[in-house]
């Protein structure tokens, strides 16, 4: 009977080390594979000279290309890429052109937007203003009038 619960647990033993040691690589090959990420990212020096260091692409338009690097976040114009770079991307001049048109178009319109909604807060502020100094003038009348005999 002894024999027998030992001849079932040995194989249960095996495939929990196995189990154990399939983790352990997993863990290893993944720690690696994170080590070896920085090693991918690449720097980038544009024709006007601004250099991106350990650069991440995170969108790719028409236009440009949107860029996580050492410094932040950047959007760089494609025509202001090395030719290899934009033929990474498949740069296409006339494109480019139309979406450029169309981002400083709806730039322009946000811009627009932003400032009236500025100018509103601007004027609502304005309005509180005014009504807390009435009501606090009110409150100092009501008070005067109240301590006169």
């Amino acid at each position: 009977m002894i024999n027998c619960i030992n001849v079932l647990r040995t194989p249960l033993i095996a495939r929990v080390k196995h189990a154990r040691v399939t983790i352990v690589k997993t863990f290893l090959i993944l720690a690696l594979c994170l080590c070896a990420l920085p090693a991918l990212a690449e720097t980038w020096t544009t024709t006007d000279g601004k250099v991106y260091v350990d650069v991440k692409v995170v969108r790719v338009e028409d236009d440009a290309v949107t860029v996580l690097c050492k410094d932040g976040g950047a959007m760089i114009p494609l025509f202001k890429l090395p030719p290899p770079l934009q033929k990474r991307f498949s740069y296409d001049p006339v494109k480019a052109k139309a979406a450029a048109e169309i981002r400083a178009k709806a730039d322009a319109e946000n811009a627009a937007e932003l400032q009236a909604e500025m100018d509103q807060a601007k004027k609502l502020k304005l309005q509180q203003q005014i009504e807390a100094a009435k009501q606090k003038q009110a409150a100092a009348a009501a008070q005067g009038s109240a301590t006169s005999p």
